[in-house]
């Protein structure tokens, strides 16, 4: 495999980190897309943010995909925010039960982006849900790197 085959998406410092939590129907339906993915990601665009959310098992990355960095020989877009969920999806009680997650802003002024993210992304991932019913095309690898690598 080439580094053509992998998409590179970078993270900056942590700017700030809260607690959260998700409504069921949003967790629940980024699982239904990620179980019909044929990797172990899901690429949502949020066109009207201009972003772009990436769905893996543990982790809700949001990429601005109009900022790009460089780190060493290596480009890629920024992740803006990212949600972690809290508890082990197979710990959940139901799943009408909602998941708590800490938010991680990677630069200043994040909030308005955020507050925005919470409604696009589920209309996003309902837009997604009713296009591809059956299964989601697959898509090349990505790699979630530091920006700053640690010496």
């Amino acid at each position: 495999m080439s580094a053509h085959d992998t998409q590179s998406f970078f993270t900056p410092n942590e700017y700030s980190r809260q607690s959260s939590r998700m409504l069921a129907t949003t967790y629940n339906l980024a699982h239904v897309l990620l179980n019909r993915s044929q990797s172990s990601h899901v690429f949502v665009p949020i066109r009207s943010l201009q972003y772009l959310a990436i769905i893996e098992k543990q982790a809700f990355w949001f990429v601005d995909s109009l900022a790009y960095a460089v780190r060493g020989d290596e480009g890629g877009r920024l992740i803006r925010v990212s949600w972690h969920p809290t508890v082990v999806a197979s710990e959940r009680q139901a799943l009408t039960q909602h998941m708590d997650y800490d938010i991680v802003f990677y630069g200043e002024d994040m909030s308005a982006v955020h507050n925005r993210l919470n409604n696009e992304f589920y209309q996003s991932m309902l837009q997604l849900d009713q296009r591809h019913r059956e299964s989601l095309p697959s898509s090349q690898n990505i790699s979630i790197l530091p920006l700053n690598q640690k010496a």
